[in-house]
Formats: structure tokens, sequence, C-alpha cells
């Protein structure tokens, strides 16, 4: 061999004693957020596709500036909500429950979007509240050998938040359910083939607080049968009574939504949201 290239050879050595390589956890985050992306663009591709051009339309209208969320200086370049942050599938009273999940960047804090409908109009527009990121995780009932689930049983989303964002959602919260008592809204409804006009009520109130973590609400909403204005007829049977549990733990908001075919009480409710507030702290990275 020359002497130019045993030079050559001693350099590149030389250099690659100098490289700082990514520890083995790091490379695995990186790869997860690249799953991630991949994962999220193909959903947004499929939806895109089945439900056309309002779909994209919607949610990029909906998407937060770029300076609204600076994850980037705010949330180290690790920290994440790991699935272990999330109840696990045997703290919910669904016997093998499949599970379906999601994390994601920037999302919007969603609560209950019809009572947001009703603080719209007495005022109380939306404020959009930003994650810096968050995880998702949907249980659905298991069915016979063979065939998909199909009734979601219970979703729970997990928000890493600015304190003031979470002061902010609660102060809000409060104030719909202060506002909307009671709500009427005229819409149509296709009865017997024909399309027709009616009234709907809706009814919200805070039927526990204060019960989980550093603040707790647990909102019923009670939707009335639908009537035809001039006739007053029933049009539709009336949806089951709904029930949201929002706990916050810190920098960490949780918001729970059970099917009502869970049976579940106010107490059981509760008891869902103190365990679902011991898990956010210390399973996330970092802790809060």
């Amino acid at each position: 061999m020359r002497d130019d290239d045993l030079a050559f050879v001693e350099r590149v050595h030389r250099d690659l004693r100098d490289v700082r390589w990514p520890e083995p956890e790091e490379i695995r985050a990186t790869a997860r957020r690249r799953r991630r992306r991949t994962a999220a663009f193909a959903a947004v591709a499929v939806l895109a596709a089945v439900t056309g051009p309002a779909y994209a339309l919607t949610e990029r209208t909906s998407a937060p500036p770029t300076t609204a969320v600076p994850v980037a200086t705010q949330s180290p370049a690790r920290a994440e909500i790991p699935l272990d942050a999330l109840l696990a599938v045997t703290e919910v009273p669904v016997k093998g429950a499949v599970q379906l999940g999601d994390a994601g960047l920037g999302e919007v804090v969603r609560l209950d979007p019809t009572l947001q409908r009703c603080g719209d109009g007495r005022g109380l527009p939306a404020v959009p509240a930003y994650s810096r990121y968050s995880r998702s995780q949907t249980l659905l009932s298991p069915t016979g050998a063979g065939r998909a689930p199909t009734r979601v049983e219970l979703s729970q989303d997990v928000y890493r938040v600015d304190p003031l964002v979470s002061a902010r959602l609660f102060t809000h919260l409060r104030a719909l359910l202060d506002a909307c008592p009671e709500w009427h809204v005229v819409e149509n409804v296709v009865a017997a083939g024909e399309t027709t006009p009616n009234e709907s009520k809706h009814a919200w109130e805070t039927a526990a607080s204060n019960f989980a973590g550093d603040e707790s609400i647990l909102v019923r909403h009670v939707p009335f049968a639908p009537r035809g204005p001039a006739s007053g007829r029933t049009l539709q049977r009336s949806s089951p009574v709904g029930m949201t549990v929002v706990v916050r733990v810190g920098d960490l908001v949780t918001v729970l939504v059970p099917d009502p075919g869970l049976g579940l009480g106010d107490a059981d409710l509760e008891a869902l949201g103190r365990t679902a507030a011991r898990r956010l702290c210390p399973e996330a990275n970092p802790a809060c």
C-alpha cells in the first residue's frame, strides 16, 4: 500500500473516533417518530380518498399556525407520552377489548363539540387550546371470531399543555356549563323518507368535580328526543346520556369518554378518573 493511502486510512480512523454515535434509545425514539409520521400521512391519505376534498380543507383550516406551538423550544427532543401513561385495558370493564392508539403534535384539546356549539350561540366562542404533544387510545368491544370489532367502548386522549393553557381550558369548560344548562336548536332530520325540521334539546350539568388529580370535572350531557316544531311529535329516539371525564395532573390533561352501554355510574367514572390520574405523571416523559 502506498504512503498516501496509509495517510488517508489513518485520517479516516481519527475522524471516526471523533464522531458522536447516537445512544440506542435515541435511535429507537427517532424510528418511532418516523413510524408515527408515516402512519399519520397514510391515514390522512385514506380519509381524503374516502371523504373527498371537504375533509382535507376542514382539517387544514383548523391546524394551528406554525408559530403557535413552539414544540422544539418548549419540550425536550425525546419527550413523549408513552402508552403506559394511559389506562390499561384491564382497568376498563370490557373483557378482551381491542386497543387502537395514535400520537400527535400540536393537537387541539377536544372536549364536548355539542356543548361548544351552544357556547358559540351564547357568546362563549372557542379559544383553541393546542397541546405540545398527545396520545390517544380507543377501546373497541370484542366480537365473534373472524369479525372486526364495531363499537367504541371508551376513548381516551392525553394532552401535554402549558400551565396557562390548562387553566384557561378548565375555566372555559366551567363557563360553558354555566351558560348552557339547556340548549334548543332547530335542525332538519329525515323521517319517513322526507326531510323535516325538528327541534332538539340538550342539557348539561356538572355531575362531580375535584374528585381526581389537581382539577377534575365529570360532565353529564342529556340529549332529548327531537320533535317537530309544528306537530310536537317525536321524530327520532333520543340518544343515551353521555358522560365525559376531564382530569388534569400537572401539565397533563386527559379526557375520557365511555360508551353509555358500559353502564358506569358517577362513582364508577370518578374511580376511573382517579386511576387515570395516578398513571399520568409517573409514566410520562418527562414526569410532571
